[in-house]
């Protein structure tokens, strides 16, 4: 058995290098497996909730004060709370599911998008949806990972990961905007705006790790 101290895996087999990036791998004696249990990643609930309720609140009090200073058709303050209560659920979520946050983050966004757009429908279409909802799940999703990972330990490796699937979501709205099925197109713009800046901000600061764990993932 070897390790590579630059991948960070084990390689099996009689290696003198790294399979994947070429580097001297290490040898390893082959060890008995643990007797004990994993230890769950550990989590701070405090902070967690500190900081949703922090963000619930200054989104809520936003949503009345743009409406006071410029009243829309559709009740701004219900659609702020439906976000704060998106991300308390994405971020729970993730926490409850922590080993599979990928998966639990677009089963999340997924669910809630379709409940959101039922509810338009139900109600009398009138595109709120599309033009509300599913942005700020978006954009709720995002702000969620960032705060996954300020509260759960993760590897670099799969917060880049999933960091980088949230960013790719946000781009979602994009379809709306090319079809045309939105009428007011703030939303998605800063949908789109903040998944182009963390795209970028991973890729130019994080972008060969990201490199490195899909070669890893992909068996490169």
């Amino acid at each position: 058995m070897s390790s590579c101290k630059s991948c960070k895996v084990e390689i099996k087999g009689d290696w003198d290098a790294c399979p994947l990036c070429r580097n001297p791998v290490k040898k390893t004696e082959t060890s008995e497996p643990s007797p004990f249990p994993d230890i769950p990643l550990r989590f701070q609930r405090n902070l967690a909730i500190k900081i949703l309720t922090f963000i619930s609140l200054t989104l809520v009090a936003l949503s009345f004060l743009i409406d006071r200073i410029r009243p829309l058709r559709i009740n701004l303050p219900v659609l702020a709370a439906f976000g704060a209560i998106s991300m308390w659920a994405i971020v729970a979520s993730i926490i409850s599911k922590r080993r599979n946050i990928a998966k639990s983050i677009v089963y999340q966004v997924a669910i809630l998008s379709i409940l959101a757009v039922f509810w338009d429908y139900y109600l009398g279409w009138i595109g709120w949806s599309l033009d509300y909802a599913i942005p700020i799940l978006c954009m709720s999703a995002m702000t969620a990972m960032f705060i996954a990972n300020r509260v759960v330990k993760l590897k670099a490796g799969d917060y880049l990961l999933y960091l980088l699937i949230g960013a790719v979501m946000g781009l979602i709205p994009f379809l709306f905007l090319i079809f045309g099925w939105v009428i007011h197109q703030i939303p998605s713009m800063l949908s789109i705006f903040l998944s182009l800046v963390m795209i970028a901000a991973i890729v130019i600061f994080q972008g060969k790790e990201i490199l490195l764990e899909l070669q890893k993932r992909m068996h490169v």
